[in-house]
């Protein structure tokens, strides 16, 4: 949900600004060059796919038990990129440029330390985790865990309000 209506609220953001040729971080492109690679990742993906195809008789069982507690609907991205064309009146393959552009600008500005905040959306930011000691399951031993940094997001009191409306 959370994903859903932050790449709506970001591609109506994206709508207005233009749009660049390749976006080379999220493998987005124009051309015949991305046609060809497409199509060679699509028969990869297909050989994969039938690979994994013996292995979703145990998944269904397990997925049938989680549907009993209550379902997850994943919004795809190939759906995303539809509905962003629909509510934007940008074609299908703009859409996915734009969509491409905006997590890109996120992704490089929130790892350079910038904070991105959207009112009424929510905040993007860096978080640095300290160095801390931790333990190996296996054999128990005490280990060293580096200092690092993660990002992070904060939905807004609007973007919260909205995913619980029973409040």
């Amino acid at each position: 949900m959370i994903n859903r209506v932050f790449l709506i609220a970001v591609a109506a953001l994206v709508a207005l600004s233009t749009l660049p040729c390749e976006v080379a971080a999220f493998g987005v492109s124009r051309g015949a060059e991305s046609r060809a690679s497409r199509h060679s990742s699509t028969t990869m993906y297909a050989a994969k796919k039938a690979a994994t195809k013996k292995s979703s008789a145990k998944k269904s069982s397990k997925k049938a038990a989680a549907s009993d507690e209550g379902e997850i609907v994943n919004f795809k991205k190939a759906e995303f990129v539809s509905a962003l064309a629909e509510k934007t009146g940008m074609t299908k393959a703009d859409s996915e440029i734009a969509l491409a552009a905006v997590l890109n600008v996120i992704a490089t500005e929130v790892s350079a330390g910038k904070r991105i905040a959207l009112p009424g959306f929510g905040t993007f930011k860096l978080n640095y985790r300290a160095a801390r000691k931790g333990r190996n399951p296996k054999t128990g031993d005490e280990i060293e865990i580096k200092a690092s940094y993660s990002p992070s997001f904060s939905a807004s009191k609007t973007f919260k309000e909205m995913a619980n409306p029973d409040r």
